[in-house]
């Protein structure tokens, strides 16, 4: 998939728009790539079992645009990160995923959370990255 940077710290994908934040812009500035594109892909570590406060702010403006994107139908993937493997681990995270789905009227193709990954090294050792890989080929 062919990503293009943009104010070098947001990256996008034409076909599934990856979204990584690192710090928030309105939502006029990058509402038209995610119009651009077919998904979006939620990416984030978790952070006090929920999304980092950069991804959720970057939610929080495009939302205003919300009527664009329910019209639009795109699919939606989630990917997370943790250092905890409790079964438990995800449940707050994945609860706002699915509001965010039923908000915005996404279409689910996924989700990918990998349990005990609390460092690169982890999660490079991990079969997470496999599925990562499988996950964004089915997309």
């Amino acid at each position: 998939s062919r990503h293009e940077e943009i104010s070098g710290s947001r990256a996008f994908a034409r076909s599934g728009a990856a979204i990584r934040a690192t710090h928030a812009l309105k939502s006029r500035e990058y509402s038209p790539e995610i119009l651009a594109s077919d998904a979006i892909v939620f990416a984030t570590p978790l952070y006090y079992y929920g999304m980092t406060s950069q991804l959720k702010t970057v939610i929080d403006r495009f939302c205003s645009s919300n009527s664009s994107i329910t019209n639009k139908g795109l699919r939606s993937v989630l990917i997370a990160v943790a250092w905890n493997a409790d079964s438990w681990t995800f449940d707050a995270l994945e609860a706002h995923y699915e509001t965010l789905v039923r908000y915005l009227h996404l279409k689910d193709c996924g989700r990918l959370l990998g349990y005990g990954c609390g460092t690169p090294a982890m999660t490079k050792r991990s079969r997470f990255m496999k599925e990562a890989y499988a996950l964004g080929q089915s997309l």
